[in-house]
């Protein structure tokens, strides 16, 4: 059976994406799925949030991307928490920065690079999560084309909501213009009981996604930088914590409503070709404007 890609994405920083990214691939870890977690993010928090020095390394997802040979269980380094044996981790640094133009040297379909690397992992892994970074770049482009699901968490705050509008009506060019068939959740977080703020946000929610909102939402919790700070998951840190608490039940939601989906079909040829030296680029089917459609550039946050 094949893994399903689950990308975790919002071009707005500080609601929880990478925070959301580690947690649910420790949950899933926990429960004796085999998980893949590649940070997408030249920032690296990822592997800061799991206790890796990553500036020092030489192998990341860097590698990934650009190196034809290298693959993803080569890269995927193992965590020494005893409940997380089955989550392997491809760490990222500022070297990733690097990449978008190194795949437009390389590929001729540059935005497909990390589908084709995701081919043979597949087979490897239950789950493959990806954390995208906080843009709207070749980078998120590929998670995109690579996932099967796009989760969006949405930090509580006024701005929140038409930011993700604008993301929504990015990935809607997506598949419009590509056909690729994968699910866009909503994922609210840093949520207080009893607070206006997030009761609009997630009635906001609710009506943008529908039923594509999870009922699940992520409550604010001191653990949760805590854990971060400690450089251990959740899960592990503080078990009992509200927030540890809610990824696990988002854990059970997402299996439950992803459970009857068979996984995209992995064709038998995914790897996009060499770019040759006297050719041009050629575009991919679906390019979108990563500025987002007309007129969505209103709800971007400052």
């Amino acid at each position: 059976m094949h893994a399903r890609v689950i990308a975790v994405a919002n071009q707005k920083g500080g609601v929880g994406k990478t925070v959301t990214s580690l947690n649910l691939a420790a949950c899933l870890a926990a429960r004796g799925r085999r998980v893949l977690l590649i940070d997408l993010d030249p920032q690296g928090h990822c592997g800061v949030g799991l206790g890796i020095d990553t500036e020092t390394l030489t192998r990341t997802s860097y590698e990934l991307l650009v190196d034809r040979n290298a693959t993803a269980a080569e890269l995927a380094v193992a965590l020494p928490w005893e409940p997380l044996q089955t989550l392997r981790f491809v760490p990222a640094n500022l070297q990733l920065s690097l990449a978008e133009r190194e795949l437009e040297q390389r590929y001729a379909l540059p935005n497909l690079a990390l589908a084709g690397k995701l081919k043979a992992a597949r087979k490897d892994f239950d789950d493959i999560l990806i954390d995208c970074p906080p843009a709207l770049s070749k980078l998120t482009l590929n998670a995109f084309l690579s996932c099967d699901c796009v989760i969006i968490p949405v930090g509580v705050g006024f701005f929140s909501i038409h930011g993700v509008r604008m993301l929504a009506e990015t990935l809607k060019d997506i598949f419009e213009e590509t056909g690729l068939d994968y699910d866009v959740r909503c994922l609210i977080t840093r949520y207080r009981t009893g607070q206006t703020v997030s009761r609009e946000v997630r009635k906001a929610a609710d009506e943008l996604f529908g039923d594509f909102c999870f009922a699940t939402v992520i409550r604010e919790c001191a653990d949760v930088e805590k854990s971060i700070g400690s450089q251990t998951p959740l899960q592990v840190w503080a078990p009992q914590s509200p927030a540890a608490q809610d990824y696990r039940a988002l854990t059970d939601e997402l299996l439950e409503s992803l459970g009857n989906k068979v996984p995209r079909a992995v064709s038998a040829d995914t790897t996009p070709p060499a770019r040759e030296a006297s050719a041009p680029v050629a575009p991919v089917a679906g390019a979108v404007e990563l500025a987002g459609p007309a007129g969505a550039g209103a709800g971007h946050d400052a």
